[in-house]
């Protein structure tokens, strides 16, 4: 199963005892317009490192599996990702501009 996402998702890494491992962040809304959260592993190619936090946009993954003891473990590889680096809102640039009542088009 491929997945590719246009969205952008945010992988949380989490180290404990000199391993590292990733999550991904999934979200959905309920009927009383709130939201619940769950955590799905992911795994990457070995020479990446990422932080905790970081949000990419997925160009090719793919759900995959491992046993133990007959137990599947479910987790998502994800092949190629676009790291997504922090958009600075629009109107945050603009909030410290100052117009002269006489330039405004009102009368």
């Amino acid at each position: 199963m491929d997945i590719i996402s246009n969205r952008t998702e945010m992988i949380f890494k989490f180290e404990k005892d000199d391993k590292i491992s990733y999550s991904i962040g999934i979200s959905r809304k309920k009927q009383d317009d709130t939201y619940e959260n769950a955590y799905m592993p992911v795994r990457f190619k070995k020479d990446v490192n990422l932080e905790n936090k970081t949000k990419i946009k997925i160009k090719s993954a793919w759900l995959d599996f491992y046993k133990i003891d007959k137990r599947v473990m479910w987790y998502i590889f994800i092949n190629e990702f676009e790291e997504v680096k922090e958009e600075q809102n629009v109107w945050d640039s603009a909030k410290d501009i100052e117009i002269d009542s006489s330039e405004l088009p009102f009368y």
